[in-house]
């Protein structure tokens, strides 16, 4: 009877095993919420700490996206994918050469996931980390490659604000990379794998965290040194006129929601954007501009605290209202910082060919007004400027359009062909 036992445990474990062994690899699949399927492609890998999951999805232009947190119990598995905002979980179960289950996301109803195993095939492109250092500082990336030996152009991804890494550029430079076109992402200062603190990072810090990885992508015997271009989007397309006038050999630019006016100008428009749909009345909105010209005027230009905090008692109670960041917040240097910066110069003094590309409905950087502003500084300090403006309907800060009924967003139709057309013909 014991040997009996044994032998059904024994046989048990052994399907565990052959079932975890079987889990790794790639998977296509499908998430499904709300009548709304949207496409995925789940990575899975084994490592001696266990096991470690990414996922692609085309429709939130995302690529290699870390699940937090992998666990696996025989055939059961548990994937949790903690974001910004919510924390979804999700629930499955392997079975032969297909993963499926259910997820739960903070806020939304539950959905449904199915996967099956992909067919391994060859690579659209190849990947390999790349160092390089700015002073003290030392910068890690990735270096995404065409297949083939011949020379290629490439593309160095600018970050936008905050603590970005290589993952937030990885979806566009993918599809750089299956198109021809090399494609160097890399870790912020003082985010991922990159030394220094990108808190403390003046523009010129990062111009030059830049520059030093368009010198590095030059030593690479697969780059043409000759068509080596920036793409950098808000904060990165605010900073691209700098990084291409610093650093001569820059064969093009990409400024994707780069801002055209003065800095405290563009902070006020997007603070506002943020506090006027909670505004009810005319003079919530009246007291609303009051406040964030005081807070910006403070932040920006060193006005002192007495009428901010004056405001800052007098309005706490209206539905709008945000406190101040704290005393110690990187805001009030990062503000200061970016006061100085003055992106029409810059501007003034570029002389390769220019896409500036914008969503209609950008709600952080004045869209309209700054390609006007570029365009007419641009056209007027270069009697043959080759450049291009597009302005993409409905979109917002980062292209996308109204989420559908599941909660994901569509990216505009054209955001991702504009790219690629405007750099196939140059």
């Amino acid at each position: 009877m014991r040997l009996t036992i044994i032998a059904i445990l024994l046989s048990l474990i052994a399907h565990d095993l052959a079932g975890q062994t079987r889990l790794a690899g790639t998977w296509q699949g499908d998430w499904t919420r709300a009548g709304d399927t949207m496409a995925v492609t789940l990575h899975i890998r084994r490592d001696s700490a266990g096991y470690a999951a990414t996922f692609d999805a085309d429709r939130l232009r995302v690529s290699g996206i870390p699940f937090t947190e992998m666990l696996v119990q025989g055939s059961e598995v548990t994937m949790v994918l903690r974001g910004d905002r919510t924390t979804a979980t999700f629930r499955g179960a392997l079975r032969g050469d297909s993963i499926k289950g259910t997820f739960t996301e903070d806020g939304s109803p539950e959905g449904t996931f199915a996967y099956t195993r992909s067919k391994s095939s060859a690579a659209a492109f190849e990947e390999r980390e790349i160092t390089f250092n700015n002073g003290p500082v030392r910068l890690s990336g990735s270096l995404l490659l065409p297949p083939g030996s011949k020379a290629v152009p490439a593309v160095v991804f600018l970050h936008g604000s905050g603590p970005e890494g290589r993952w937030a550029s990885r979806f566009l430079a993918s599809q750089l990379a299956t198109h021809g076109i090399a494609a160097l992402i890399y870790d912020k200062r003082g985010v991922g794998q990159s030394t220094g603190d990108w808190r403390q990072a003046t523009p010129d810090d990062l111009a030059q965290d830049a520059a030093a990885a368009l010198a590095r992508l030059r030593q690479e015997p697969r780059i043409d040194p000759r068509r080596i271009g920036v793409h950098g989007h808000s904060q990165g397309g605010t900073l691209a006129p700098m990084i291409a006038v610093q650093s001569p050999d820059v064969a093009f630019v990409i400024a994707s929601a780069g801002a055209g006016l003065p800095m405290d100008s563009v902070e006020i428009f997007s603070i506002l954007n943020s506090v006027y749909p909670r505004a009810n009345t005319a003079k919530d909105s009246a007291d609303a501009r009051a406040y964030v010209g005081e807070l910006v005027a403070v932040a920006y230009h060193g006005r002192p605290r007495a009428q901010l905090d004056s405001l800052t008692t007098a309005l706490r109670d209206r539905p709008w209202y945000f406190a101040p960041p704290a005393p110690e917040n990187s805001y009030w240097a990062f503000s200061r910082q970016y006061a100085q910066y003055r992106p029409l110069e810059w501007w003034a003094r570029v002389r390769v060919p220019v896409l500036l590309i914008y969503g209609a409905d950008d709600q952080r950087v004045p869209a309209r007004a700054s390609a006007e502003r570029i365009s007419a500084t641009l056209q007027r300090n270069a009697t043959d400027v080759d450049l291009t403006v597009r302005i993409l309907p409905g979109a917002d800060h980062t292209f996308r359009l109204a989420a559908g009924p599941g909660g994901w967003p569509r990216t505009a139709p054209d955001y991702v062909p504009t790219l690629l057309r405007w750099l196939g013909g140059r």
